[in-house]
């Protein structure tokens, strides 16, 4: 169970303005209750490829009613309706405390930007400083909140001046670029008269505008002022800069958590300071001078940003991954590409178990919907420090219980689909120092790109399999698909003299089937088969860590591995060989048990022995255990 409440943030991504100071208000506002916040957010936000969007969809199928206290729903930045649709049924059906930010919703709490008075200021200018009698507003879609906020404050600013607002002063548009592209045709026409000024109600259309009147030699700010709304990137990378709006949307995802707080415990909550809205004068409208350290900071930011996509474009990262043999391989590699990422804390890569099962050849049989009960955590990242043990937990918990290990205090955590196409194969975990950074799309391409080296490394690796059983078919035992004698021989050699060379752990395990004669005295050779196919099954399916299994008798296998090995990894190994059979023995309906006596061996190997001396030292283990178990049957 986790230890705090929890709340999830439903978002497309978090790579753009509007959106990242949301969230930086909710995690100021979550920390201050003492609460996790969870983002579950999506690499592609996309509308066009179905099965893409089913693989990057499926990351929000983590949220239950018993592992969340709440949602804020953010749908501003999701393309996909039939995700909107699907995900406000799922939430209705969890009944989870749910607030939606800038959207109605018939079953959500819903809470926009107060934006009115603000937007009065940004009129105000125009008519106080810049003279400006006919001004005009350029908002969003008629009936929508932010929409008519912002026409009321254009129109409030506009009576107190003593100025008309003629019924088509307002023209609602889409907040993209046809609207402003269609208002420009109209003004270079002549259609409509030309104004003195356009304030628009986001940064996009003031952006498009700018552009579209230029095509109609409409000079800005020179023949017409144009301002828009979001203080974003673009508005003052852009040329003219856009004098704008820095809406404090950081006060507005810490009052959706407050508003979660209330209906969680029926208590207000004391609302952090995010400080207020001001106006950017910029370029749009002659005032460069103003505002120029928010300016100065905006673009030391994107310098910033655009030196770690200078590092992303030039490391190489999907070629170099690529390369990797196999996943213990591939996490390695990793590690030299983490320094692309600004301000990253924590890292963690989940992996659903038998990720990457390829035995189904036609490819139909994997899984699409969900994760698996048991996630496997192969990678944690942690103030440069790596963790490359395997660590399991629920997928039901969504963040493993040994994050708090790591990091104790209320955090919030951005977890973005490991897939491909609608292959799921996990889910990454990221905490940033500074969630304000998160508003570069660096990481969710560095995501995308172990997306495509897990697919690389999983069809590598069937392709290896399916070839290995073609050329090395004489190396294998044929009743149970494991390696005979012959093949024992040939790659047990291998890893010992790489046990040696690299000074790493060789793990031998011994195993020999108990009671194979009773079983073939009694119930028939076919019976005693089954019995010899289960035992290679359980010791096949206990390997991670590329060991080789192999039947070097009739009833008797040995596992061999070189690899960084634990006590820890090494007891997992023993007990999922036990735990295997009695899972067996309780399901399979025969009227005998399958079980089988183990030895281990588990060190670093002198240069002095041979193989054979370890050999013997997990057999003779081995031949203890037997008569341990053969005692306890007979007492």
């Amino acid at each position: 169970m986790h230890k705090r409440k929890r709340i999830a943030v439903l978002a497309a991504d978090i790579a753009n303005d509007y959106m990242n100071r949301i969230c930086a208000g909710i995690e100021a506002q979550t920390k201050a209750l003492g609460y996790d916040a969870i983002v579950l957010l999506m690499s592609f936000n996309i509308n066009t490829s179905p099965i893409i969007e089913a693989g990057e969809e499926n990351i929000y199928r983590l949220l239950t009613s018993d592992n969340i206290d709440g949602v804020i729903f953010l749908t501003g930045n999701i393309s996909s309706h039939t995700l909107i649709n699907w995900l406000t049924m799922h939430i209705e059906k969890l009944g989870i405390p749910t607030i939606a930010i800038d959207n109605d919703y018939r079953s959500f709490k819903s809470i926009y930007a107060d934006d009115t008075d603000i937007f009065e200021k940004i009129t105000d200018h125009f008519i106080e400083h810049h003279n400006c009698k006919k001004v005009i507003c350029l908002t969003g879609f008629q009936g929508m909140s932010p929409s008519e906020t912002r026409a009321a404050g254009y129109r409030r600013s506009m009576e107190k001046h003593g100025l008309t607002v003629a019924p088509n002063d307002i023209i609602y548009g889409d907040f993209w670029k046809n609207s402003a592209e269609a208002l420009a045709d109209e003004i270079g026409s002549g259609k409509r008269p030309k104004p003195d000024a356009v304030v628009c109600a986001n940064d996009a259309m003031g952006i498009f505008l700018c552009q579209e009147l230029s095509r109609h030699n409409i000079r800005v700010p020179e023949d017409i002022l144009v301002s828009g709304y979001d203080g974003s990137r673009e508005a003052i990378e852009s040329i003219p800069s856009l004098t704008t709006i820095f809406p404090e949307n950081s006060t507005l995802g810490a009052r959706a958590v407050c508003a979660l707080y209330k209906m969680i415990t029926g208590e207000e909550a004391e609302l952090v300071d995010c400080g207020e809205s001001s106006l950017i004068l910029a370029g749009s409208c002659g005032c460069n001078e103003a505002k120029q350290d928010l300016i100065e900071r905006r673009i030391a930011l994107t310098h910033k940003m655009g030196h770690y996509e200078l590092y992303f474009n030039n490391s190489g990262m999907a070629e170099g991954l690529m390369q990797s043999e196999n996943l213990d391989h591939l996490l390695h590699q990793l590690s030299n590409y983490v320094y692309i990422i600004d301000n990253i804390e924590v890292f963690m890569i989940n992996l659903c178990h038998e990720w990457d099962s390829f035995e189904n050849l036609d490819e139909t049989d994997y899984l699409r919907k969900g994760y698996s009960e048991v996630m496997d955590t192969k990678l944690i990242y942690h103030n440069t420090k790596y963790d490359y043990t395997v660590h399991r937990f629920k997928s039901r918990n969504i963040i493993p219980e040994y994050m708090y290990e790591i990091s104790d205090e209320p955090s919030m955590y951005i977890l973005l689909p490991l897939h491909f196409m609608d292959r799921c194969f996990g889910y990454t975990i990221f905490k940033f120092f500074d969630i304000n950074t998160t508003v570069s799309k660096v990481f969710a391409l560095w995501n995308r790109n172990i997306n495509i080296a897990l697919e690389f490394l999983r069809v590598r690796t069937k392709l290896t399999a399916i070839n290995q059983r073609i050329s090395l078919n004489s190396l294998r035992d044929t009743l149970t698909g494991v390696y005979n004698r012959q093949g024992f021989s040939r790659f047990s050699e291998t890893l010992f003299n790489r046990a040696k060379t690299e000074q790493k752990k060789l793990l031998i395990i011994i195993a020999d089937l108990d009671l194979l004669k009773h079983i073939n005295d009694n119930f028939g050779h076919v019976e005693g088969d089954n019995a010899i196919i289960v035992v290679a099954n359980g010791l096949t399916t206990c390997c991670e860590n590329n060991e080789i299994c192999a039947r070097i008798g009739g009833d008797e296998y040995a596992i061999v591995g070189c690899y960084d090995y634990t006590d820890k990894i090494v007891n997992s190994y023993a007990n999922y060989i036990n735990d295997f059979f009695d899972r067996y023995n309780a399901s399979s309906d025969k009227p005998y048990d399958v079980n089988a006596s183990i030895g281990v061996f588990c060190g670093i190997p002198d240069k002095g022995n041979e193989f054979s001396y370890y050999m013997d030292i997990a057999d003779k283990r081995m031949y203890d255990n037997k008569a341990l178990r053969k005692k306890m049957r007979t007492d």
